[in-house]
């Protein structure tokens, strides 16, 4: 690896998702997840293995909480808040929750709200917003370690990918979440 990290920058490597995890120590889609035992938020930085995943329960979008969103935060943009105006809209099929309703939706669908060895949300990579939810759509959520780096004697930062889909396993959104984990006491 360090041939490939240090003097051949350009390389290309070939083989299945698992085997370019195992080489990499970098969760890749497609590769074997480890879907076993306690919340993955419970585990302190050294004890979480690359591939750990929690799948979470679903949640409706009602209209209601795209309408409350609206109000709250002032993003009243018209494919949130008119029928109307999204007829013949390429990208829209109706009014559909705000993008940044279902990132707050998926952060309590997998949250493990009890104190732990997370210590902070670091902040969000790679963010897209793949497909619309209209009200009345569930989602859900899919949250896999994907890389690990310490950096100290106290902490490491967490890289998990996350995949918000909707009731038709559809994915409607994906980023990278980083987070701040405790190591062992």
């Amino acid at each position: 690896m360090r041939a490939v990290n240090h003097y051949m920058q350009r390389t290309a490597l070939q083989g299945s998702p698992g085997m370019l995890t195992r080489v990499t120590r970098k969760w890749i889609k497609g590769a074997p997840t480890l879907e076993l035992g306690e919340h993955p938020f419970r585990y302190a930085f050294e004890d979480l293995e690359i591939g750990r995943t929690f799948h979470s329960a679903e949640r409706t979008i009602a209209l209601e909480d795209i309408e409350h969103f609206a109000q709250f935060t002032g993003d009243t943009f018209y494919a949130h808040m008119s029928e109307e105006a999204t007829k013949g809209h390429p990208f829209f099929p109706g009014r559909v929750a705000h993008g940044y309703l279902l990132l707050s939706f998926a952060a309590g669908l997998f949250v493990d709200p009890d104190p732990g060895p997370v210590l902070a949300n670091y902040g969000l990579d790679s963010l897209r917003f793949l497909k619309p939810v209209r009200p009345g759509e569930a989602i859900k959520v899919r949250l896999t370690v994907k890389e690990k780096s310490p950096r100290n004697a106290e902490y490491g930062e967490v890289r998990w990918d996350v995949e918000i889909q909707n009731g038709q396993d559809e994915t409607v959104a994906t980023y990278d979440l980083l987070t701040m984990n405790a190591v062992r006491r």
